[in-house]
């Protein structure tokens, strides 16, 4: 039995301006997730761990970044599980090659350097004869499938080896391989990265699985996962592929009408209940509001963000226009409605939010100054 635990996407030292402040404990929880991961592979007895690319976010990575991606492998190296990397497209093979910039194993301490192998599309085979298993690196070309990649003739082959595993980086949002071109591939199973979306298909002959990332990175993304893979001794015909999770923040984008909520408290409380501290959330109020919604963005993240892991908010709502007027028509204010609303609307119907939003504020409070000033009917 082949027992292996299957990650990618980690993205370690990535930025995430889109959280501010919370970017830099992500990052931490990113890190802690790679931790939990590799502890799974140990407790889990895992002969094998499949990185299938994008370890780091860039491949300018400081010393230390090194270093302790190192570190955390050569805990898992030290307790017998064999680990291999594939370059993804963040961290992609090259002269500037954080992998050629810095030696992984040496920096992090590595026992034994026969357990760390960066693996390269170009050359032949990894064969681990300890473990019976051959992995093959697929460079899957611009323009192409992961399909094609895999019918593709190959110069090589892994004669004597019970068990063969394919490792490939796609691009975010690659159809799946099809169950015909797993089967020509002769692989026992596919390990994938970079869809950035946890999907799997074991059983058998077409067995294959992307982990997504290991912390989510998406704008509506649950918890990061690995994949604990069991290949049995009969191979092909038994593939077991279940998903752990090891991240633990969650991303929610709430598109929230405006018509829903008759006033700010309604809307702190409705956005109160869903408070989690793992959970990165934002959220757009859109629509018409009605006059008493006043939205204080600034003030509702600085009350509730306490919460949530990161909280936004952004009211794109447009303000209802007031019941229509009965001026005079030959009045001022006759004249400022029916040209401000007509406006109010063409934006509307051509999908101008901005506009129609502060044209609604413009008639909103033309006609009560109007009202104010002159005492005209309004």
């Amino acid at each position: 039995m082949l027992r292996l635990l299957h990650l990618s996407d980690a993205h370690l030292g990535a930025a995430h301006p889109e959280l501010g402040p919370a970017g830099t404990r992500q990052r931490e929880r990113q890190w802690d997730a790679l931790e939990r991961a590799l502890g799974l592979a140990v407790s889990e007895r895992c002969a094998l761990v499949i990185v299938a690319g994008d370890l780091f976010a860039t491949n300018a990575q400081p010393r230390r970044a090194v270093e302790r991606a190192g570190r955390a492998l050569a805990r898992a190296v030290s307790a017998g599980v064999t680990v291999a990397l594939l370059p993804g497209d963040s961290d992609a093979d090259g002269p500037s090659s954080a992998y050629r910039t810095w030696d992984l194993a040496a920096l992090g301490g590595v026992s034994d350097a026969d357990r760390l192998h960066v693996l390269d599309p170009h050359r032949p085979p990894l064969v681990l004869p300890a473990l019976d298993v051959a992995i093959r690196a697929y460079v899957v070309e611009e323009g192409s499938s992961i399909d094609e990649t895999l019918v593709a003739p190959r110069d090589e082959d892994e004669p004597g080896v019970r068990w063969k595993v394919g490792v490939a980086h796609v691009p975010e949002g690659a159809a799946p391989p099809s169950d015909a071109a797993l089967a020509a591939s002769g692989l026992d199973y596919l390990a994938l990265g970079g869809s950035m979306t946890l999907r799997s298909a074991g059983g058998g002959a077409g067995s294959f699985g992307d982990p997504g990332p290991i912390e989510s990175m998406s704008a509506a993304g649950d918890v990061g996962h690995a994949l604990l893979v069991t290949i049995d001794e009969r191979a092909r015909d038994l593939v077991r592929v279940e998903a752990r999770a090891v991240g633990r923040t969650r991303r929610l984008r709430l598109e929230l009408p405006a018509t829903d909520f008759a006033d700010e408290a309604a809307l702190a409380g409705h956005l109160a209940a869903l408070g989690d501290p793992d959970l990165a959330c934002d959220v757009r109020l859109t629509g018409l509001r009605g006059p008493e919604l006043r939205i204080d963005e600034a003030a509702l993240e600085a009350r509730l963000g306490p919460g949530f892991f990161h909280l936004r908010i952004v009211d794109a709502a447009t303000a209802s226009p007031p019941p229509p007027p009965e001026p005079v028509p030959e009045s001022i204010a006759g004249a400022f409605v029916r040209d401000v609303g007509s406006r109010m609307a063409a934006a509307v119907a051509e999908g101008r939010t901005a506009d129609a939003r502060e044209l609604g504020e413009e008639l909103e409070w033309g006609t009560r100054l109007l009202a104010a000033s002159t005492g005209m009917p309004v």
